[in-house]
């Protein structure tokens, strides 16, 4: 096999910043008030900070700069941007911003960025944002731009500095005191000088302390995967589009159905990518230097699979294929490839771009170029949540083929690819003709007792010793059956309203889980005394639908039987009635209430000799007349499914609308495995205010797989 494409030594001698100043100066802006006038050309607002230009039409910069300005009468807000060499302001619009508003205190949690679309079509041109996933990126030196008010009018401001480390785990660097970060520069790029790429983005200087605070983009991944809450669809159709120039902000003239499916994340980042393939490929239209010479000047490819040519140009055939089905379905992708699945605390890749970006983090030297070209071969043949444009998989195709032979790899290697993709695009059409007959595959809720399903663990500690604090750890599940702890924090008030922490864990979680039309189910392993609070209840944003609305929440207990262990009888008695529930049609059993009137549960020998397909159901509450120790009696009697009523304000009186609906739900699901999602769509059709679903308020379902342990709270499950 033949060197890599890209490889060669590292020019000797000149500056980087010389280099890469010229592409960044011109593509960072002054963010200030929406401009006054009725063309737009009244005064200009002192300046609230910088941003730069990420995608034709678009700014990346920070939310405390972004949301400085007033809303209008629609609750939208818009801002002014002053671009390099612009005669006057443009006005742009903020789609999007997290934190969504000003916090209390004053305090801006992370990520702290904010994205605003352009609302006049002006030529301008776009730095270069890094397709890697990493906490820190780079040891080296680092620039860092933005623009200031002078007093003669607006300045640019540049300095370089170091990358000291991370704050936190949500992507914050912490930066060096080698130069003064002054207040104007925050929402400014951040610069890897060795790679020649944009990092992260200026947030502030640390007050107080040295050196300053930036944020990695690969917080943008932070994005919703859809584009929602009360934002203009037609905003973002430009970057789904070939549309006009890519150094003009184009309008909303894009195909509607692309732009419906690819939420703001792909259509923003495939528009930077379209871009500089664009400005690659275009040798007349735009002579002046690209961020892909730079690269080249820079040696930045030097050792590597591909130059920066085929980067770029990989980059945007990758661009022009519908983004993953899931980001679920991305890290299959790249697991195969590089061993492991990605279980970084940062957000987990979810673009084409991000996937290559995780094969540049890992690999180099023999073998990532046969790795770089099996990933853009699963990326051509993979399924998709819509059709590709014509041409665009052909086209990826024909560039693997000619960059391998062109590479000279092994014809019988280059044979088996041949064949890997032939074999794929079968199956894809063959899961097309299933689904057209309503027989799509997918993650199956009632595979067989054992095997390993998607989910996400919320283990929720209460301190015994201090009242009104608790722990929290949220795990997703891995491929492998492992847990992997994905972010956890200590004594946190409540359990009321989750934190935005845990929030933020959580949205992440379910991320990385998620299928089109099949959320991932979350486990709330609570302890006995907390088994009453509803998890199920908690929204992930302000007036959004509840957890439990979303997807399926299940309950497991983390002392199941306080002060004792199962004995082997018992054991043995659980696992079978888990293997009988989810083998065959189940019996729901109705313990403790005869027409309308509490009744005292069956004494423990009864309970445990209970036919096997019974699914206990409980339907008083201590408030009710039910007993206390109700939910200990049926798990201590070997049961890991069951359902029960929770006291609610707006509990119906009558029982007998519970019954009958908790007998239908359960007919329904067929077996155990399908109850969960049969839970699921009961509550989202509660929450809608359907007729007949008051019976539903407060069910809860314990759902807890014998086979499969909690993890213990001193177990080393490290977040990543």
């Amino acid at each position: 096999m033949t060197a890599p494409a890209g490889g060669g030594a590292r020019p000797a001698g000149g500056d980087p910043f010389e280099t890469l100043a010229v592409l960044v100066e011109p593509a960072t802006v002054r963010i200030h008030a929406a401009p006054g006038g009725y063309d737009g050309g009244g005064p200009v607002s002192p300046p609230w900070g910088s941003g730069f230009l990420v995608a034709p039409g678009w700014v990346l910069t920070c939310a405390h700069v972004a949301l400085r300005g007033e809303t209008d009468a629609e609750g939208r807000r818009e801002v002014g941007v002053s671009l390099k060499g612009s005669e006057r302001p443009v006005p742009g619009r903020v789609e999007w911003a997290e934190p969504s508003r000003s916090p209390a205190g004053g305090i801006w949690r992370a990520p702290d960025l904010a994205l605003i679309r352009l609302l006049d079509p002006v030529p301008h041109p776009c730095v270069w944002l890094t397709e890697r996933t990493a906490k820190v990126f780079t040891r080296g030196e680092v620039a860092y731009f933005g623009v200031l008010d002078t007093g003669d009018g607006p300045g640019y401001y540049s300095g370089r500095c170091t990358v000291r480390g991370e704050l936190g785990s949500d992507g914050q660097l912490k930066l060096g005191n080698e130069d003064e970060i002054p207040e104007g520069v925050s929402g400014g790029p951040l610069v890897d000088l060795e790679r020649g790429e944009v990092i992260g983005v200026v947030k502030a200087a640390r007050t107080g302390r040295d050196g300053g605070l930036a944020v990695s983009v690969v917080q943008l991944r932070r994005l919703a995967a859809r584009h929602g809450g009360g934002w203009d669809d037609s905003a973002t159709a430009s970057c789904a589009s070939d549309g006009p120039a890519p150094d003009v902000a184009p309008d909303a003239s894009g195909d509607p159905a692309e732009d419906k499916a690819a939420d703001l994340y792909q259509r923003v980042l495939r528009g930077h990518d379209r871009h500089h393939a664009e400005r690659h490929r275009d040798v007349t239209g735009h002579p002046g230097l690209t961020w892909t010479d730079a690269q080249s000047r820079l040696g930045a490819s030097a050792g590597r699979a591909l130059t920066a040519g085929q980067r770029v140009r990989l980059l945007g055939l990758l661009a022009e294929l519908p983004p993953p089905v899931s980001a679920r379905r991305l890290d299959e992708i790249v697991t195969r490839l590089r061993g492991w699945p990605y279980e970084g605390s940062l957000p987990a890749p979810r673009g084409w771009r991000d996937g290559l970006g995780l094969l540049y983090d890992v690999w180099q030297g023999p073998g990532e170029l046969e790795a770089v070209l099996r990933y853009a071969s699963h990326a051509a043949t993979a399924e998709r949540p819509f059709p590709a444009a014509p041409g665009a998989e052909a086209a990826l195709l024909d560039w693997v083929e000619t960059t391998a032979a062109g590479a000279e790899l092994p014809r019988h290697w280059r044979a088996e690819l041949r064949a890997e993709q032939d074999a794929r695009i079968r199956e894809r059409e063959a899961a097309a003709r299933r689904a057209l007959l309503g027989r799509a595959p997918g993650h199956d809720p009632a595979a067989p007792a054992g095997d390993p399903q998607p989910h996400v663990l919320l283990e929720l500690t209460p301190h015994g010793w201090e009242r009104g604090r608790y722990d929290w750890r949220v795990c997703v599940a891995l491929p492998s059956g492992d847990i992997a702890s994905l972010d956890e924090d200590f004594r946190a008030v409540g359990p009321g309203e989750p934190p935005e922490r845990l929030r933020a864990a959580l949205t992440e979680a379910f991320r990385r889980g998620d299928e089109p039309g099949v959320p991932v189910t979350l486990e709330a392993a609570l302890p006995y005394r907390l088994l009453g609070f509803p998890v199920e209840e908690w929204r992930l944003t302000p007036g959004g639908p509840r957890l439990g609305e979303q997807r399926p929440v299940v309950v497991r207990c983390t002392d199941p039987v306080p002060g004792a262990e199962d004995n082997d009888e018992l054991r043995e008695l659980r696992l079978a009635r888990w293997t009988r529930v989810h083998a065959g049609r189940m019996e729901p059993d109705i313990l403790d209430c005869l027409a309308g009137r509490p009744q005292s549960l069956p004494q423990p020998a009864v309970l445990i000799a209970r036919h096997q397909a019974a699914v206990p159901v409980l339907c008083h509450t201590p408030a009710t007349g039910g007993e206390p120790a109700a939910l200990h009696r049926v798990m201590a009697s070997g049961y890991n499914v069951f359902l029960w009523r929770r006291e609610t304000e707006e509990r119906e009186a009558a029982c007998d609308g519970f019954h009958s609906g908790v007998t239908r739900t359960v007919a329904g699901a067929g077996h155990g495995g399908r109850l969960p999602a049969e839970v699921w769509r009961l509550r989202t059709r509660l929450g809608a205010g359907l007729p007949g679903t008051g019976w539903a308020r407060g069910l809860a379902l314990f759902y807890a797989d014998p086979g499969r342990a909690l993890p213990g709270a001193d177990d080393p499950l490290e977040t990543p």
